[in-house]
């Protein structure tokens, strides 16, 4: 049997037997990583306010994540990212990290970490692990697995999995609304990039979820729009 499979089989015994968040978060910590680390885990619940409230979390130090601690969902963070786009989400921490995420520029982690799993669960939570190690292609298809089961997990508990639906007809944020503006003037995203202060590539992030929430394929359809 591989690791992976050793450690699925693990966690889909331990979840048959109802563990309370907090024992599953502990577990997972120190027990879900193919590579046998210990990683950073929380689990966090979506709001109706659109922000994340970490319930339970393990492997951190200091105030970095604790339960209570509370942000906003927004592309600007992997958390969010992952959330919007509803996708399990790899991230690596490159010296391109913050440029993508700056909205952590202010909150920097002091406890090392190599790579960050974001896992969407519903509408109402999600899971993220912090790893040390880099990841391999093949945990790609592990961290999917473990999305399922924990998915079961929760609706077992009662804890209702509501699909995330489609953007189409949700508001623009205000940094969305600056960037249709800018397009519909013609600027590149490497012109409005320069022009608003981010990445290009955060700046194409943010196009991908303008024409979503619009409801049209692209550039070509902005005309469309009022």
């Amino acid at each position: 049997m591989t690791v992976h499979l050793q450690k699925l089989l693990e966690i889909t015994q331990l979840l048959s037997t109802r563990p309370t968040l907090d024992f599953l978060t502990s577990f997972l910590s120190l027990n879900h990583c193919p590579s046998g680390e210990v990683s950073r885990v929380y689990f966090g619940r979506i709001t109706k306010n659109r922000t994340i409230v970490v319930e339970t979390a393990h492997g951190f130090k200091g105030d970095e994540c604790f339960p209570g601690k509370e942000w906003s969902v927004e592309i600007t963070r992997p958390s969010g990212r992952a959330i919007i786009e509803n996708k399990i989400l790899f991230e690596t921490n490159d010296s391109g990290f913050l440029a993508r995420y700056p909205s952590l520029k202010d909150e920097p982690i002091v406890h090392p970490w190599t790579t960050q799993v974001s896992i969407p669960i519903s509408n109402h939570y999600f899971l993220s692990c912090g790893r040390y190690a880099d990841y391999a292609e093949r945990d790609k298809l592990f961290y999917a697995n473990l999305q399922s089961l924990i998915q079961i997990y929760f609706a077992r508990l009662g804890k209702v999995s509501l699909e995330i639906g489609d953007l189409n007809g949700k508001p623009l944020t205000s940094r969305q609304t600056e960037i249709l503006k800018l397009m519909k003037l013609g600027m590149t995203n490497e012109e409005i990039a320069d022009k608003i202060g981010y990445s290009q590539s955060l700046v194409k992030q943010e196009t991908m979820l303008i024409f979503s929430k619009l409801g049209i394929a692209g550039r070509k359809d902005l005309s469309k729009v009022s």
